[in-house]
């Protein structure tokens, strides 16, 4: 890996422009797990800082120096890092046009008025099992099955089936990226659905007096019922306690509180100094330490599982950012629109074609669209 895989890459460069806590986690957690990215990685904030200062107003004919970029690149890769940019700054800058200004500069013409966004876009990358030393890329709406063989895990998908060896005595970790979805049965059988931007530990087999995984992001789980063996699920912010039921969890970093839906059955939330038993069709909402319960119809919060967004009055950020996760794009848009306080009520399928789903909540909300690229969405009246 090279500093210009960097240069080219958008969210590279929309972090650059548009740091977020979000993003300086992502990109720190990149750092920690792949250590030899990290020289080309600082060669490439370093290129683009000096690029920026000395190209602050600088505007530019889009195709031809995406041409100017590519020929620099396959001209220069073995020379001097400053050797190249200096000679093709020009060229370089064009990533900053592409990726975001292309965007920006014409949403910030609108109206006058500042411009929000819904989150931030996470790298399309495939599923990753981590497995001790070992990093395996596994395809979309795979599933992962510890249950079937000792010391192994069978990952099965619609084309074919692949078997891993497994240690005993092992933590594993499933990280699933916006954009993708993964279906894991743990070695007791409990099976797990994760849903997009969610990350998962777990043992290859259980032991001991209880039974604990570790989840940042959004699972449903259905959990098998074992006597005197809880079922224990650590979050960023509570611990939930279970002996055989079946519930949503919903634990992503970029939202301010975590939630538990509970389908059938009884589990137990703890956060900090309060605690709470839920009953089927019950809502637990944990924030800075404290509960909040709530009676819910738990369809609304399962749905996703099914392949569609059941909506009641929700608000339309809220809607903006669970597609944004699900097809891992950017929804933009002028604040004046206040899609907090706007809702909208109905079914939305989460179909295949994004274009369909872009259609139908348009048509749910009266708002227009505009699509930059595949990224990049400008909500507006």
């Amino acid at each position: 890996m090279s500093h210009n895989d960097f240069l080219c890459d958008d969210l590279f460069i929309y972090w650059r422009l548009h740091p977020t806590k979000e993003l300086d986690s992502f990109w720190e957690e990149y750092l920690l797990e792949n250590k030899k990215a990290s020289v080309p990685f600082n060669e490439a904030i370093e290129a683009f800082e000096m690029i920026r200062n000395e190209q602050n107003n600088y505007h530019f004919d889009e195709s031809s120096l995406r041409e100017k970029l590519n020929e620099r690149i396959k001209k220069h890769k073995n020379k001097n890092l400053y050797r190249i940019f200096a000679s093709s700054a020009a060229a370089i800058l064009l990533l900053t046009l592409i990726s975001t200004f292309y965007v920006l500069n014409r949403m910030g013409d609108r109206e006058g008025t500042d411009i929000s966004s819904t989150g931030v876009m996470i790298n399309n990358s495939s599923v990753q099992l981590v497995t001790g030393n070992k990093v395996l890329e596994i395809d979309n709406n795979s599933t992962l099955n510890l249950s079937e063989k000792k010391h192994s895990a069978l990952i099965t998908n619609s084309l074919a089936n692949k078997e891993i060896d497994l240690k005993d005595n092992q933590s594993n970790r499933l990280i699933v990226p916006y954009g993708k979805r993964s279906t894991l049965v743990l070695a007791d059988g409990s099976k797990v659905l994760l849903n997009s931007g969610t990350k998962m530990e777990f043992p290859s087999m259980f032991s001991g007096e209880d039974r604990e995984i570790r989840v940042e992001g959004e699972i449903f789980i259905d959990v098998v019922k074992q006597d005197n063996v809880p079922f224990i699920i650590q979050t960023p912010n509570s611990r939930i306690t279970v002996f055989g039921t079946s519930f949503n969890v919903s634990s992503y970093s970029d939202e301010k509180s975590e939630s538990v839906v509970l389908v059938d059955g009884s589990v137990e939330v703890r956060s900090g100094n309060s605690a709470l038993i839920l009953k089927p069709n019950e809502m637990a909402v944990i924030e800075d330490g404290y509960i909040e319960h709530k009676t819910v119809d738990v369809l609304n919060y399962i749905c996703w599982t099914s392949g569609y967004m059941q909506l009641n009055k929700t608000p339309l950020n809220d809607v903006l950012r669970k597609i944004e996760r699900y097809y891992n794009v950017i929804f933009q848009y002028n604040d004046d629109l206040k899609l907090n306080v706007q809702t909208c009520s109905g079914k939305l399928f989460l179909s295949d074609n994004f274009d369909d789903v872009l259609e139908a909540f348009s048509k749910m909300t009266y708002l227009q669209y505009e699509k930059h690229d595949d990224k990049f969405i400008f909500i507006h009246k």
